[in-house]
């Protein structure tokens, strides 16, 4: 009985063979997709034929013994089903072969410095030279004069929970300030880099200054999957480089894009932020016996925030080449320079500064204005942003005694 079991079981196989190695074709790069199919078909192919006979062998071993008087063996609830079907390759184990595992999607610092991307879209207005769609990194960075740039270290982490990590990458463009994209990336099953999607970005022109997010620091890797980002509400530009806070935001995959999952949702009041605005009484101009004319500017300075005002504050005075503004109490001028500056103290929070400064000028038709500003400005001479653009600065209306 054994012998002839082996010899059915053998004949079988040698008939499953010559039906399926026609169809074996050698794998390539381009054939890599259906080859993982056709590996499939075969475990299934395989798994049903065996089922059938483990089945089948009973029945046929009965019949040869020539006992037909009792039908053939039943079949119990332990016995594989010819009716429930071919066993999953992930429930087959060894018999079937192992299920391919996610694709890799960790990308060296090293290779992600020189490899091209997939760049999504640039905040609607920013500048049209950022390369965006394909683009093809080189040192880490690409566009014209490699306005485009990979910045620090990517991090890794499984984004969609597949069992694999995937990279995240900050990407900056730097036309005239900088904007910011943080993208997840990872690998198809050719092995080729796709971008999973963007984590989040800065605002770029459209933005609001001290509400969108401007700038971002920094990533790192967070718990379950998540991207960690460390934003701030100012661009990197001009007066503004000192002034953004550093709030650490959450991002998670749903599936279908990242949303923020975590920390604060907006920027609250920034002590690096000034609120000043200031008013200038009408300035009257007396002629003097020489045919020359002399008065004193009134300045009124208030600091509408929470905080004192950030580093120091700068007063300046526009006004015509000719004029002479004089020392006074508060300040004291470096002549020649237009617009006349001083620095003064920082003014506290919801305090009034009010500013005297003799002027003259010479004999001959007078301007009939001149302008006032007020700044908050760091022991270099840097400005910080102020609240509202336009309320630091104010025109002096001047009339003749």
């Amino acid at each position: 009985m054994a012998d002839f079991d082996d010899q059915l079981l053998a004949g079988a196989f040698a008939d499953f063979r010559d039906e399926v190695a026609p169809h074996v074709k050698p794998a390539g790069t381009a054939a890599a997709h259906e080859t993982v199919l056709r590996r499939h078909r075969v475990r299934m192919i395989a798994a049903t034929t065996l089922a059938a006979l483990v089945v089948a062998a009973p029945v046929v071993a009965y019949a040869a013994a020539g006992d037909d008087s009792h039908g053939p063996p039943a079949v119990t609830g332990d016995s594989p089903s010819a009716t429930s079907g071919p066993a999953s390759p992930e429930s087959s184990g060894s018999a079937t072969g192992t299920v391919s595992a996610a694709p890799d999607g960790r990308i060296s610092k090293t290779d992600l410095a020189k490899a091209t991307l997939d760049i999504p879209a640039w905040p609607k207005g920013f500048d049209d030279s950022c390369p965006t769609g394909t683009v093809k990194f080189t040192g880490g960075k690409a566009g014209h004069n490699g306005i485009e740039a990979l910045q620090g270290d990517p991090v890794y982490v499984d984004v969609d929970h597949d069992g694999a990590q995937e990279t995240v990458a900050l990407v900056s463009c730097s036309p005239q300030g900088s904007d910011y994209q943080v993208i997840a990336l990872d690998r198809d099953t050719t092995g080729k880099v796709v971008t999973l999607g963007k984590v989040v970005g800065s605002a770029g022109n459209t933005g609001k200054q001290g509400s969108d997010i401007m700038t971002i620091w920094a990533i790192e890797a967070g718990d379950n999957g998540q991207v960690r980002v460390d934003v701030g509400e100012y661009r990197p530009c001009c007066e503004a480089m000192q002034a953004s806070q550093h709030q650490w935001r959450t991002y998670g995959w749903n599936g279908d894009r990242f949303t923020q999952t975590g920390g604060p949702t907006a920027f609250g009041p920034n002590p690096k932020v000034a609120d000043l605005a200031i008013t200038a009484d009408r300035l009257t101009m007396t002629r003097q016996g020489d045919g020359s004319w002399a008065g004193t500017l009134r300045v009124t300075i208030h600091n509408g925030a929470q905080f004192a005002t950030p580093g120091k504050l700068q007063f300046s005075l526009n006004i015509d080449a000719s004029w002479q503004a004089q020392p006074s109490t508060e300040c004291r001028f470096t002549p020649g320079e237009t617009p006349v500056n001083c620095t003064l103290p920082s003014i506290g929070a919801g305090a009034d500064r009010v500013v005297t400064i003799p002027l003259t000028a010479p004999a001959g038709p007078l301007s009939h204005q001149c302008t006032v500003y007020a700044n908050a400005v760091d022991t270099n001479g840097a400005g910080y942003p102020n609240r509202k653009s336009d309320g630091n600065s104010a025109t002096v209306q001047v009339t003749e005694a």
